[in-house]
């Protein structure tokens, strides 16, 4: 009896990949990369793995030369791409050029905002100030914004980095605080600008804040080569337990209030 030709398998051959062994079954556009880590019973989780273009940190006047460029290159195409070929230029001199820097002009428009807008220090119960007094009030609150930027600059990626060591992150606190300083520098200032406008510039605010969530999810995955998943754990966590706490110390504030 003949064998069926449709059901014949003795001449194909056995070797599992016929055709060659994959290289890599993962490889997606653009360079960027998921490595998949096992999780138990076959759960896959990607985190981020890319190999940036050589760079290295750049002289100081070069650097700060290039600022406008990469602040734009950042806000303009936002991802985690972006960030990573920006990273491999984190130095401690530009980063304390531009804290400096964000600092004193922040310190500087807030004046400026405080002159244009009503007085709070006009009165103080019923008693008129001196309008000597009332400058020195508006430079004391100027000058001590500069040192109070650079601590909660400091705190906040603190903050972030322990997080993301604590989901097993690679990157170094300088290289977060450079990349963080290439969207915050320039997204703080236009907040800043648009405060001056009563009811747009908070709308602006609101939308530049939702903004700056997602540039540093993209920031930490990259910095600390972390999934999407965890990068927006690591920039939540602090947000959600700040608020958190302000509303225990309203509620405890109004519970006071009422004994």
């Amino acid at each position: 009896m003949s064998q069926d030709p449709y059901t014949d398998y003795s001449n194909q051959p056995q070797h599992p990949y016929p055709y060659g062994i994959p290289q890599n079954q993962y490889e997606v556009q653009q360079g960027l990369y998921a490595n998949p880590t096992s999780y138990g019973y076959g759960q896959q989780e990607q985190s981020y793995d890319y190999t940036p273009p050589q760079t290295a940190p750049l002289p100081l006047e070069q650097a700060i030369k290039e600022l406008p460029s990469q602040y734009v290159k950042v806000l303009t195409k936002p991802s985690a791409n972006t960030f990573a070929q920006e990273m491999g230029k984190a130095s401690w001199n530009i980063v304390w050029a531009q804290l400096i820097g964000y600092a004193i002009l922040t310190a500087i428009l807030s004046y400026i905002s405080s002159l244009i807008m009503s007085n709070p220090f006009s009165t103080i119960g019923s008693t008129a100030l001196n309008p000597v007094m009332i400058q020195l009030m508006h430079w004391g609150l100027t000058l001590g914004l500069t040192p109070l930027i650079i601590l909660s600059f400091f705190t906040g990626t603190g903050i972030r980095y322990l997080i993301a060591k604590a989901f097993r992150g690679q990157g170094t606190f300088l290289a977060q605080g450079y990349t963080d300083l290439l969207f915050s520098v320039p997204l703080g200032i236009l907040s800043a600008l648009v405060s001056w406008v009563p009811l747009l510039g908070s709308i602006v605010a609101f939308g530049v804040s939702i903004y700056a969530i997602v540039l540093h999810i993209f920031s930490i995955m990259v910095v600390h080569r972390l999934s999407g998943g965890k990068a927006t754990a690591v920039v939540l966590i602090p947000m959600v337990v700040g608020i958190l706490l302000v509303a225990i110390i309203i509620g405890l504030i109004v519970a006071a209030g009422t004994l």
